[in-house]
């Protein structure tokens, strides 16, 4: 997901390699934000409750699938695939971190449950795929917001939304006995929460709850801000091309009564200021 004009990525880069990106990373760069509190959330996994854990193994086979194809399409189809490996490793660090995130999937194979209980190996998964996006942001931070300002925007509001509710799991009582049984509870306090709804059958009670709450709020009026910014631009802009469609089919009927002679230049020029709003 580099940027296609920059020098570093010329040897590899080709037609087939830039429409893949043209259609796919955008989406991706919003899968890599929302993924993000997911994998924090693999810190808390021996709390969570068995269809807890299933969600969310679930959810990490899924990331790692579409970054693996990715990555594989992408080498595929570049023009020279050892200047790709070398210039996209970041890329290739997110795939392998994401595929260790896997591995408490795999604990019922006995040589795997030692991993499963070692919060050291999920600590690592989260730091290593922190250090790989923020590499990939730093790199190409500023070509993604300007190429994919909605896509951003809507990967923002999916990262505030997720991070809430994992937050929210971290600091109050969420997990198998407790208050709240499952990170869905968590999902739907943060939905309410974001939205400003607050139906208040689930709430926070400790003090890094509320404040958890409070920092939700704000960040979610401002996402959906945003949001309902962009679209009404999008609905602005659309309006906008309507109209000139419009004035420019009038002007060249006026032009066609002119040539056929059933108008003056003057009678022409005249209406045509009219229709244009320059009297």
């Amino acid at each position: 997901m580099a940027d296609k004009k920059s020098p570093d990525n010329s040897s590899y880069m080709n037609d087939s390699l830039v429409r893949w990106r043209k259609y796919f990373d955008g989406p991706l760069i919003a899968l890599i934000l929302a993924s993000i509190p997911l994998l924090i959330l693999e810190i808390a996994r021996t709390e969570m409750s068995t269809a807890d854990q299933l969600f969310l193994d679930a959810v990490n086979a899924f990331i790692f699938a579409v970054f693996l194809t990715d990555y594989v399409v992408e080498i595929s189809l570049s023009s020279n695939r050892r200047a790709y490996f070398r210039s996209e490793w970041l890329a290739a660090i997110i795939v392998l971190s994401q595929g260790l995130a896997l591995v408490p999937a795999f604990a019922v194979l006995g040589f795997l449950r030692g991993l499963r209980a070692a919060r050291a190996l999920r600590g690592f998964v989260v730091v290593v795929r922190l250090a790989a996006i923020g590499g990939l942001i730093a790199r190409d931070g500023r070509t993604m917001l300007s190429k994919y300002a909605a896509r951003v925007a809507l990967g923002a509001a999916a990262l505030t939304w997720l991070s809430a509710a994992v937050a929210f799991t971290l600091v109050e009582d969420v997990g198998e006995g407790q208050r709240l049984g499952s990170f869905f509870d968590s999902l739907w306090w943060a939905t309410s929460t974001m939205t400003t709804v607050g139906y208040g059958d689930v709430y926070p009670v400790t003090a890094a709850g509320r404040v958890v709450g409070g920092i939700t709020m704000l960040i979610g009026i401002s996402a959906f801000a945003v949001v309902t910014a962009r679209v009404a631009s999008l609905l602005v802009q659309d309006r906008s091309g309507e109209t000139y469609g419009i004035v420019e089919n009038q002007v060249r009927d006026l032009a066609a009564l002119r040539d056929e002679g059933l108008l003056s230049e003057n009678e022409f020029e005249t209406k045509r200021r009219e229709i244009l709003g320059l009297n």
